[in-house]
């Protein structure tokens, strides 16, 4: 007794001391914040074709982060059966690399989030469907609206920077056919306006029309476009184009500040 006594005691003193407390209260965060970050890891599902579930969106937000880019997205109703289509070319000499689909919140509110399976067989050159992916499993028991859902399929080869491919979403059995790329960006800054220039893969300026948002600086110098942690979405034509790989550079103008931000994207465009 007397020993547990002395124990508890020397406990006590030693949260009196504000060092101690101190790096007691900084172990009690990092401990929540473990328990919260393993229970989010908790809400994926395995399928044999993608892991989807709930988990921990972590973006720097400092510039812009890409999470969708569509070339069409039909709404569907609860117990869907969707379907991705998208064109991955051909690589010269069959090189390596990876595929993926990928799917999150344009709003994060559930913190959604699906992979596909980087066991799947993808076709060179060709259209691939990345399906079955059935709302019943997550995206119906989580409410995730089919307004607030945002995909997008990619490929990397080695250390290369990734090249995006624009996707159709749909339920039906065939897709509508548009070619006006939506590409839904988030910024890590308040931004005042974007602009927005295409280059091909030579590096040459792209003559086509493209949106350059911006507020009314005239009125107020620090007017503010988009706010920090949103999803702004805008839309590209690339149907003129001919078939190939384009580079999309986003380039952000942040109020009060000439600090610029910017994400420049790869994407391959076929017709």
């Amino acid at each position: 007794m007397v020993l547990a006594y002395a124990l508890q005691k020397v406990w006590v003193d030693m949260l009196d001391s504000p060092v101690i407390r101190i790096r007691w209260f900084t172990a009690r965060i990092f401990l929540a914040l473990g328990v919260t970050i393993c229970g989010a890891a908790q809400g994926m599902k395995e399928f044999p074709n993608r892991r989807e579930g709930t988990n921990v969106r972590l973006n720097a937000l400092n510039d812009f982060t890409l999470i969708a880019i569509h070339r069409n997205f039909q709404p569907f109703p609860r117990s869907a059966d969707l379907n991705v289509r998208f064109f991955l070319p051909a690589l010269p000499g069959k090189s390596a690399r990876k595929v993926s689909v990928e799917a999150v919140e344009l709003q994060d509110f559930r913190h959604y989030f699906m992979q596909s399976s980087s066991s799947i067989s993808w076709k060179d050159g060709d259209w691939n469907i990345f399906r079955p992916w059935p709302t019943k499993d997550v995206i119906d028991p989580e409410n995730i609206s089919p307004e607030n859902l945002g995909v997008f399929a990619r490929y990397q080869a080695g250390n290369n920077q990734p090249v995006y491919l624009p996707v159709d979403v749909y339920p039906s059995s065939e897709p509508v056919t548009k070619h006006a790329y939506t590409f839904h960006v988030v910024t890590g800054q308040d931004l005042q306006s974007l602009d927005i220039s295409i280059t091909d893969a030579a590096g040459k300026p792209v003559k086509i029309p493209v949106p350059q948002p911006k507020c009314n600086r005239g009125l107020n110098p620090n007017c503010r476009l988009y706010a920090a942690g949103s999803t702004l979405a805008f839309d590209i034509d690339m149907s003129p184009l001919p078939q190939g790989e384009y580079h999309v550079k986003v380039t952000g103008h942040v109020p009060r500040t000439v600090t610029l931000t910017s994400l420049d994207v790869v994407l391959y465009h076929h017709p």
